[in-house]
């Protein structure tokens, strides 16, 4: 099944929210309190943002990077996925090194913070090139141990 990338757009968050991985939707509550539709809406308005789609258009993962406030080389990447993904998986990993490189161009580095529970994103960071660096034992409004990660981009000028 061979899917496609687009720019995301609003019409996809509640498609995406409506089938959110349980372990995605686990992160994002233990992360913060904002709503899931609302961390997205912030990932289009503020960043750069795609989604990966089913042959028929529907909307699987939605990913991007946003700036970060405390210093401008460095990007805060983030991604989620629907039940729906595991269609496009293969797909995804032969092309999610070069879509890092694309979304990240512009940054020195990209990182973010990793719920300790989500086995399935910490296997896919280390396959995009991402290194843990740190674990925060208490991170989030849950306090769940969350872990931090970080990758320099090669290319990184605009």
């Amino acid at each position: 099944m061979k899917g496609y990338v687009r720019e995301a757009q609003y019409c996809d968050i509640p498609l995406l929210v409506a089938d959110l991985r349980p372990s995605d939707l686990a992160e994002i509550k233990a992360a913060s309190r904002i709503p899931v539709d609302e961390t997205l809406k912030f990932g289009i308005d503020e960043g750069l943002c795609e989604v990966a789609c089913l042959p028929n258009g529907v909307p699987t993962a939605i990913w991007g990077v946003v700036p970060t406030v405390f210093n401008p080389d460095l990007g805060l990447i983030w991604m989620v996925a629907t039940n729906q993904f595991k269609h496009l998986h293969r797909q995804f990993l032969r092309e999610c090194r070069e879509g890092v490189e694309r979304i990240g161009r512009g940054y020195k580095a990209v990182f973010n913070y990793t719920d300790a529970r989500n086995t399935v994103h910490h296997r896919w960071l280390k396959w995009s090139g991402f290194t843990i660096i740190k674990e925060h034992p208490n991170f989030g409004v849950e306090g769940r141990p969350f872990y931090e990660f970080v990758r320099p981009m090669e290319r990184h000028h605009v």
